[in-house]
Order: C-alpha cells, then structure tokens, then sequence
C-alpha cells in the first residue's frame, strides 16, 4: 500500500514555547497569511499559507520543553491522503509506530500520526474535500 497523496500542499507543524512571539514573527516579520486556527484538547493551532503549503504554530497546555529539547520545534510534517485507514494499517503491519490512531476531528475530517523508522513524525490528513 502506498499512501494515496490527494493534494499538492504539504503542511509543517511547529510546536512553540512563546505562542505570542511565534505568532508575530510569522505573521509580522515573514508577513505569511493567517488562515485561521483550531482548538484540540491540549492544544492550540494557528494556521499560515506559505505559497502551497502551511506553516502550522502549535501551542500546547502544559507549554512544550525548554529549547533543545526535541519535543519542541519542528514537530511533524502533514501529508494529504485519501487512504488514512489502510495506510495506518500498513505502517502498523510493516512494524511501525502509530502515535495517534485514526481520529475524526471535525466531521469528515479524521487525521492520523505514525512514525517513520527514525522516529520522526507523519501526520496522515483525510479531510474529505473539507478546508481546513
């Protein structure tokens, strides 16, 4: 099974310590457009376009580790697919980590995190033609 890309974006989230900070530097200083954002348990997202792609800032509740340490900065990178369930399936069979298991978080809108054989993050997206 291959993932079943269905958009061209790719997506990268960043997990911030000084959402205020990361906000203004993002929006201010590179001038990137606001999207808009979103509330998950724990967690705050606010959305930039960056050309094609997304620059993602999350700010988590308890706030992200001192800098240098790995649980903060680049977190993940976001890969638009039609086929989550059969791929989360596959990296599982393949002897792979799946952080996350499948989750709708919007209605027609379900996301995934598994982990390369390095440990670095894929968030798999299936948002059903929805905008997020």
């Amino acid at each position: 099974m291959v993932a079943k890309i269905n958009n061209d974006a790719i997506e990268v989230g960043i997990v911030v310590r000084d959402a205020e900070r990361m906000l203004a530097f993002y929006r201010d200083t590179l001038g990137l457009a606001y999207l808009g954002d979103l509330e998950f348990p724990g967690t705050h997202m606010w959305r930039f376009q960056a050309g094609g792609s997304v620059v993602k800032l999350l700010a988590q509740d308890p706030p992200a580790a001192p800098a240098g340490d790995p649980t903060a900065g680049f977190s993940y990178l976001s890969l638009f697919v039609s086929n989550v369930d059969e791929l989360v399936d596959e990296v599982a069979a393949a002897g792979g980590s799946v952080a996350i298991p499948v989750t709708e978080f919007r209605p027609g809108a379900r996301f995934a995190m598994a982990e390369d054989p390095e440990g670095n993050r894929l968030e798999f997206l299936d948002v059903a033609g929805l905008s997020l």
